[in-house]
């Protein structure tokens, strides 16, 4: 019995200190987030720490510790010196001939209050930064959006031209307009992406000023398969359950998208990434979707272009999953049938990217390096489509897939617009509709089927407008803010008219 009370007691005695590294933990995690971060959302976070633990996550979390271990260190003495008897009276701090007690021995007599306040103030400082009372808000309110302005998008008509158009829509990881020169629209004096910039200035962007811009980057479509999800249907994902996708039999089955209008048109499909193709519930969109061929770090293996133990930043590095994008292409496009392929750069995600082998380094940061070479690599990539036969029957579409999670790249740059960055190369249409707009992912839908030469029924699929038309988008028709905001609500329409059963099962689970 005595010994049993002894452990209990020691039990009791450490429970003061648990609490106090508990919050140490949660302050770093704050720091981190205002270091590197900046701006971030609830949502992102819940995506971020509830996927797989693979590839550069892992790298992320390390580099957090790193980041803040001594942050740690500093802020746990500090939060263990009132607890600590290192003298038995009280300190006093002399302020303008008064003493103020500093150091409270009550402190010492009350250990577990004082820790429980410190832990209490550490996740009210958390909630705060990362704007959890705007998630509580948003989901205990219902929405009307989708009823009076969400267009079903199996009942719209799409009707293409004779001649079908090949289309390479390629995802470049976290690119931003933001990052051309200032004298055409971004925020860097010199440009860190000049032949990306070049290719928005010669061929056709869509941009939210006179210069080069690009689109608005909502809550719901700030990771990266809530923004394929979104340029490829004009919907976007709910949120509370974004990370179960990859664990369901019917990814959003109610929703026609891309891939299910150009399958039905005969087109051969096929998605390219170097990662897992798994991750993020990536595989179960393409292949409920289109039913598209896939090429990942796997493929690559089965293929014998790498070894079997080969893993590079996510999977392989950009310059490998170009060269292996040529070979497939070359194959697929020796076949009858119209081709699209979606291609997915991962080189410049977040953090600091990763700097290849053959990347010259022009600037003194590492992030900046990466994006410079991304877009070399890019823009070779794009001549050597342009010097193939099927090149004249083909467009590239070029978007980011979200703003970079890495903000803090961006602390010289305060009150400046970032916006997504798109280009529009070898389109058989033109619009005089590409300046001064508010666009956002969910308008990539229709404006992507438009640039092949597909007419749409109202120019209008799911949320997403077609922006080659010039009619009016709903952030432009009710502002950025109040439809970021609804998006966010609940939606009686998107549970019994987008989910089915299986994934709503998935979600009470």
């Amino acid at each position: 019995m005595k010994k049993e009370n002894k452990e209990t007691n020691k039990l009791k005695k450490s429970i003061p200190y648990i609490l106090l590294i508990l919050s140490d933990i949660i302050l770093c995690l704050i720091y981190y987030i205002l270091k590197v971060i900046k701006e971030v959302n609830f949502y992102e976070l819940i995506y971020y720490f509830t996927s797989d633990v693979t590839g550069s996550s892992l790298d992320i979390i390390i580099d957090g510790i790193k980041t803040c271990l001594l942050a740690f260190m500093l802020v746990l003495i500090i939060l263990l010196i009132p607890i600590t008897h290192l003298k038995q009276k009280d300190i006093y701090i002399k302020i303008k001939s008064k003493k103020i007690k500093a150091y409270p021995t009550y402190f010492r007599k009350h250990k577990i209050i004082y820790s429980v306040i410190i832990l209490l103030i550490s996740i009210l400082l958390l909630c705060k930064t990362v704007k959890i009372d705007e998630y509580i808000k948003a989901n205990t309110q219902i929405s009307q959006i989708y009823e009076t302005h969400y267009k079903d998008t199996n009942e719209i008509k799409i009707e293409f031209p004779a001649e079908k158009r090949n289309l390479i829509l390629i995802y470049l990881e976290s690119m931003e307009s933001s990052l051309v020169s200032q004298k055409n629209g971004g925020t860097f004096k010199e440009s860190r992406i000049p032949e990306l910039e070049k290719l928005a200035l010669d061929n056709l962007n869509f941009s939210n000023t006179e210069k080069i811009g690009g689109g608005y980057n909502l809550t719901l479509t700030s990771w990266t398969i809530a923004g394929t999800v979104a340029s490829t249907s004009g919907t976007p994902l709910l949120a509370q359950i974004k990370n179960k996708y990859n664990k369901v039999d019917n990814f959003m089955p109610n929703v026609r998208t891309l891939g299910d209008v150009l399958k039905n048109e005969g087109y051969n499909l096929e998605v390219i990434q170097g990662s897992n193709i798994r991750f993020g519930g990536t595989k179960k969109y393409y292949k409920q979707h289109g039913d598209y061929k896939m090429f990942d770090i796997s493929t690559a293996k089965n293929k014998n272009y790498v070894p079997e133990n080969y893993f590079v930043w996510w999977g392989l590095e950009d310059s490998k999953l170009f060269e292996y994008a040529k070979e497939e292409i070359k194959e697929i496009s020796q076949k009858d049938k119209p081709f699209a392929l979606s291609i997915y750069t991962m080189d410049t995600h977040f953090k600091d990217g990763y700097l290849d082998k053959s990347c010259e380094e022009p600037f003194k940061d590492q992030m900046s390096n990466v994006y410079a070479c991304s877009s070399k690599m890019v823009n070779n990539f794009i001549e050597w489509i342009k010097n193939q036969d099927f090149y004249e029957n083909t467009t590239i579409v070029l978007i980011g897939d979200h703003l970079t999670m890495q903000s803090g790249y961006y602390v010289d740059h305060k009150g400046y617009t970032r916006t997504i960055y798109n280009a529009f190369i070898n389109t058989p249409i033109k619009t005089e509709f590409n300046k001064n707009r508010e666009f956002s992912s969910l308008d990539m839908y229709p404006t992507i089927l438009a640039s092949l030469g597909a007419t749409i029924e109202g120019d209008q699929l799911g949320f997403g407008i077609n922006l080659f038309s010039g009619k009016e988008t709903l952030i432009e028709n009710l502002g950025k803010t109040k439809f970021n905001y609804e998006l966010m609500k609940k939606s009686d329409y998107y549970i019994n008219n987008i989910l089915n059963d299986d994934i709503l099962n998935k979600l009470k689970k």
